[in-house]
């Protein structure tokens, strides 16, 4: 399997893993989270184009697929342009605990 061959191939896993997250608009910003989970693993500032991701989320993706930091921001950030047809100016990692993770508020 050549390099791109590869890199395609994760890149197909991680887009699926961005697909089965839950898109929750609340004004301003949009949340993204697994369905019935209470907290947000993404958080999506509309006006400025800032992502928020929580780093626990990241680690996982990473830990299966062995990527880089950057390359996993790059997908992301070219996933949430084109799915979520969001221009994205920023994007930045946040916490470490599950308590650093958004909490999403009530309407």
């Amino acid at each position: 399997m050549s390099k791109e061959q590869y890199y395609n191939k994760i890149k197909r896993y991680i887009y699926r893993k961005f697909d089965e997250l839950e898109v929750i608009n609340k004004g301003a910003y949009v949340y993204l989270r697994y369905k019935n989970d209470d907290y947000a693993d993404i958080l999506i500032r509309k006006e400025l184009g800032y992502v928020y991701y929580y780093s626990g989320f990241k680690k996982k993706i990473i830990n299966i697929t062995r990527l880089e930091t950057r390359d996993f921001e790059i997908l992301l950030y070219r996933w949430i342009e084109n799915t979520l047809q969001i221009k994205v100016n920023e994007i930045y990692s946040k916490g470490g605990e599950t308590f650093d993770r958004f909490e999403i508020p009530f309407k």
